[in-house]
């Protein structure tokens, strides 16, 4: 799992090796500015939205020229698209977990300032488990999508772990 946007770790919310469901929080970098962003941007649409409705009534009794209309609405389509702006870059700063799974080491600590595209903690899936594996090319031939496999680890000796293919790719090595 990596980090969207540069920012200073706050708030770690996970214990190494936990497991950890899709969209449980793992860390909050700080977002203060951009709540002070949202808050004027939250007025200044509020104020945009009062101009639209007193400028819709004006239109209705010619009060208003077309044009003044216009620019009222174009006023609010750009407030609500600064409010959305900023909320989705609260929200990058919110890491969470984008799949249900087990935890590795945390590569972060607070205090610590996050690149974009820095590593906070790794991620594995547990259900369902994705193995890559290589075969030589004469066997090509006998690989198909859907074919049912047995796989083992070392971690589980003696356990077979059965499967199927979902994908074959073509290239040759």
């Amino acid at each position: 799992v990596m980090a969207e946007v540069e920012g200073i770790v706050r708030e770690i919310a996970f214990e190494a090796g936990a497991v950890v469901k899709a969209g449980d929080l793992l860390a909050q970098l700080d977002a203060d500015v951009e709540q002070a962003q949202l808050r004027a941007a939250e007025a200044a649409a509020e104020l945009a939205r009062l101009s639209f409705k007193r400028a819709k009534e004006l239109i209705e009794s010619d009060g208003i020229s077309q044009a003044q209309y216009d620019s009222a609405a174009s006023n609010l389509k750009q407030a609500d698209a600064q409010l959305d702006n900023i909320r989705a870059v609260i929200a990058k700063k919110t890491v969470r977990a984008p799949f249900s799974g087990k935890l590795g080491i945390r590569q972060i600590s607070v205090g610590q300032l996050l690149q974009r595209g820095s590593p906070v903690v790794s991620l594995h899936s547990l259900d369902p488990v994705y193995v890559e594996f290589s075969l030589p090319q004469q066997q090509l031939g006998d690989l198909a999508e859907g074919l049912k496999v047995a796989v083992s680890s070392d971690a589980f000796p003696g356990r077979p772990f059965e499967g199927k293919i979902t994908a074959v790719n073509p290239d040759i090595d």
